[in-house]
């Protein structure tokens, strides 16, 4: 009825400018499965040396640590033994590998290139509430004398600058390399003294502020270089390597 379509025409123009209005900025929700959870936090359970060398992993202990069903904890497993993080022996038990001597020194040469590309990279991103964080994470690590909270804020430390630095596929390489060498850090480095290291950190931090690139570059090389010598060290000293 022509009454009724002057009546709607209105109310259509009201809908039109509604659909068109733009639209809300809301936090973004990370589409992330139960399995990619725990898969992530096994994983950064490595990268941290919360494991040692050569320890069992089972599906029930991932589970019960995580708090988790025992399915997530199976799957994630799997991922892990894919990713080369895990290692499925021959009589079906779950380890943390063990590295060679020689595959510990060419993982640390590894490290030493990608990581020190990752964190020259971050120079031109880094902003100033991000060398206020680096800041508070390196006086926490100053005046912490526990070795396993100290390599908990190395471990922060490093990726803040490495997550500014790196593409999504340089970082998933730098977290594959330390978790092969987490391991191994927590096992070489818990009794040292972390005085070099709380002295790169420093470095690093006012490297990053004079945007010093090839200051950067050394202070990580030679963080990186140091822990390494450590960990050959302790293991000649444990006879685990020749």
């Amino acid at each position: 009825m022509p009454g009724e379509a002057c009546y709607l025409l209105p109310l259509m123009r009201k809908n039109q400018s509604i659909a068109g209005a733009a639209l809300p900025v809301l936090k973004p929700v990370a589409n992330i499965t139960l399995r990619e959870q725990v898969t992530q936090s096994v994983r950064n359970a490595l990268m941290n040396g919360n494991f040692q060398p050569g320890q069992a992993v089972t599906v029930k202990a991932i589970s019960t640590m995580l708090g988790a069903s025992v399915m997530p904890a199976r799957e994630a497993m799997n991922r892990l033994i894919a990713e080369g993080a895990l290692e499925l022996r021959a009589n079906r038990t779950v380890i943390v590998p063990r590295l060679s001597r020689q595959d510990f020194d060419e993982l640390t040469d590894l490290r030493c290139h990608i990581e020190c590309l990752a964190a020259v990279q971050a120079v031109e991103r880094i902003l100033p509430a991000h060398i206020a964080e680096l800041k508070q994470m390196e006086a926490a690590m100053r005046s912490e004398s526990d070795a396993d909270a100290y390599l908990n804020a190395n471990f922060q430390f490093h990726f803040l600058i490495y997550q500014l630095g790196a593409s999504s596929f340089v970082l998933s390489i730098i977290e594959k390399l330390w978790v092969r060498a987490g391991p191994l850090i927590r096992f070489g480095l818990g009794d040292m003294d972390f005085a070099d290291s709380r002295r790169l950190h420093a470095l690093m931090i006012k490297s990053l502020e004079k945007k010093d690139k090839e200051g950067l570059r050394q202070a990580i090389l030679v963080d990186i270089s140091f822990a390494a010598q450590a960990i050959r060290e302790a293991r000649g000293l444990a006879g685990d390597w020749d």
